[in-house]
């Protein structure tokens, strides 16, 4: 595999061989169904995947995605897209699908010594889908984000949404500030 300094990537640290040899066989497999009419089925990707590694998804129940959509669809827009909205995990499918969507080739996963690693990708054009998915791939097999280059430039760490459950309550915007109030008339 030819690797260079100008793939977007996510670094990780290994927490066993077990899990990384899982994450490069699905990532290879990704790569290879990229090229081509992408299988979707969720049956034919879950055989990548333990019990334990499928736990980190959202497997919603339809009332459970009921509720979400209901807490979604109350929250104001500006406060729908900011990083303090709280969402459910990934679920499965569309975490698969973001990765065989997305605008870039898989390159593959480079160790660099027992503790870390990085999977990278080539991106066709910018913007391309993002890193999201592909950080949860990481996270799913166990290894712990240490940081990622989207091509504009290396972030430390795996910046995450709060997380949702389904006992939270609708989204209640907050009551306007007295100078909010003021400002408004």
């Amino acid at each position: 595999m030819d690797y260079s300094d100008r793939y977007a990537f996510v670094d990780f640290t290994v927490t066993s061989e077990s899990g990384l040899g899982r994450l490069e066989r699905v990532v290879a497999e990704l790569a290879s169904q990229k090229t081509g009419e992408a299988l979707r089925a969720d049956d034919f990707w879950l055989q990548y995947f333990t019990e334990c590694d499928r736990k980190k998804f959202w497997w919603p129940s339809a009332a459970q995605l009921e509720l979400w959509n209901k807490f979604w669809f109350s929250t104001p827009l500006p406060q729908r897209h900011s990083p303090e909205m709280p969402a459910p995990s990934w679920d499965f499918g569309s975490m698969i699908d973001a990765i065989l969507d997305g605008e870039y080739g898989l390159v593959g996963v480079r160790k660099f010594d027992t503790e870390s690693a990085r999977l990278e990708i080539d991106p066709y054009a910018y913007p391309y889908g993002g890193m999201d998915a592909l950080r949860m791939l990481v996270r799913c097999f166990g290894h712990t984000v240490t940081g990622f280059d989207d091509g504009t430039g290396f972030a430390s760490g795996d910046p995450q949404s709060p997380p949702w459950n389904e006992n939270m309550p609708p989204f209640m915007p907050k009551k306007p500030s007295l100078w909010d109030r003021l400002k408004s008339r």
